[in-house]
């Protein structure tokens, strides 16, 4: 039977809402064993709203393929638990505020004493040093200091309102760089034996693939809007359809040549391409368009899009059991391999449903010791 590239890789999981657990998530569906260890109150996301039936389907989406053990990290014996756990562990991947590791005694300083092959994976805000490392931050803060924000702006007058993106950029970006950032650090321990320390910043990652950032560097030009970016031609962005709009990106070149020809014109301009698709029907517009082999989509909303036949046949969308709603939908992984295929395959862990499993397999701690640390408020 074909293995899930990442079996037989176990992770510690001290991440909340949504850049940490990004990464572990990946890593999960990836099929590494992700333990969760959350304080006997759980993690923040579990509780955004709206819940149905008590489970929150941001911690939904976000924690599929892992296990949750309860762990009071602020006790000797929980933290004496936690060290049993990484010495039978590859990675620990942290999204705390910078020094609230070494606040609890659990820094990498700490962990590679009982360790020196761990890999810590940390994500934060700003990084762990620099002059603004001690800000708290979220999506939000990422995406204005960096400039997402502006260049999603609305720039119907003059005066540019700056507008964030959703779906939070500043948190999975980050996140898929952590998950990277520990499969290079996997492999160099492959080679030389040893782990290290990843350090991720939310600002870190989002100027990183802020290609206006490049463009001004070499232009001084100051892009007003990502779409100006990509092309700059009236035959790149959105459209009206008689039903509804589409978006046509007719790149300069053989492909907005061929756009001229189906339009019978010389040259493109933004008028023409609108009083053309005003006239169709978006079925229509994109039918033509796709035989012509020009780029172009029909503006979807979010339930138009689950109902895509693609998705289906690629399955990127699956229905996973769960005891507090029955089942749930949830998007899948998206890379496909040829020989290590992988599978979403659990739904989201109940708080602490995995206690007394993990502590017995792992760490072979007796069903009285565990009643005790219960009684101790350590699980």
């Amino acid at each position: 039977m074909k293995t899930p590239p990442l079996q037989g890789i176990r992770v510690l999981d001290l991440t909340h809402y949504q850049a940490g657990p990004t990464c572990t998530l990946l890593l999960a569906e990836l099929g590494a064993e992700v333990i969760k260890v959350e304080p006997p109150w759980g993690e923040q996301g579990r509780f955004a709203p709206p819940l149905i039936k008590g489970l929150s389907p941001y911690f939904a989406h976000l924690n599929k393929d892992k296990k949750s053990i309860t762990l009071n990290l602020k006790k000797d014996r929980g933290r004496e638990i936690f060290f049993d756990l990484v010495k039978k562990s590859d990675v620990v991947v942290e999204n705390y505020a910078p020094g609230t590791m070494e606040r609890l005694g659990i820094d990498y300083n700490e962990l590679k004493k009982v360790n020196p092959k761990i890999i810590l994976a940390s994500i934060s805000g700003f990084g762990q040093y620099g002059p603004y490392s001690g800000r708290l931050s979220f999506d939000p803060i990422a995406q204005a200091m960096s400039g997402f924000m502006m260049l999603n702006g609305d720039t119907g007058g003059e005066k540019i309102k700056p507008l964030p993106i959703p779906e939070a950029p500043g948190d999975t970006i980050p996140g898929m760089f952590g998950t990277i950032g520990v499969l290079a650090a996997l492999h160099h321990k492959e080679i030389l034996g040893i782990g290290q320390h990843i350090d991720v910043a939310q600002l870190d990652s989002l100027v990183s693939v802020n290609i206006s950032m490049t463009y001004f560097l070499m232009t001084g030009y100051t892009w007003r809007r990502a779409g100006q970016l990509v092309s700059g031609s009236p035959s790149w962005g959105l459209h009206e359809s008689k039903d509804g709009t589409v978006f046509i990106a007719a790149a300069r070149g053989a492909i907005s040549d061929r756009f001229c020809e189906l339009l019978e014109v010389e040259e493109l301009d933004w008028d023409i391409i609108e009083s053309w698709t005003r006239m169709r029907t978006t079925k229509e517009i994109i039918e033509t368009l796709v035989k012509a082999k020009i780029p172009v989509a029909p503006v979807f909303t979010v339930d138009e899009a689950l109902k895509n036949p693609h998705l289906a046949a690629r399955n990127m969308i699956v229905e996973l059991e769960h005891p507090q709603v029955e089942s749930y939908g949830t998007p899948s992984f998206p890379i496909k391999f040829s020989e290590t295929p992988v599978h979403v395959r659990n739904g989201a862990p109940l708080l602490g449903e995995h206690t007394e499993n993990v502590l017995r397999s792992i760490l072979e701690i007796s069903e009285e010791e565990i009643r005790i640390l219960r009684e101790e408020n350590i699980l």
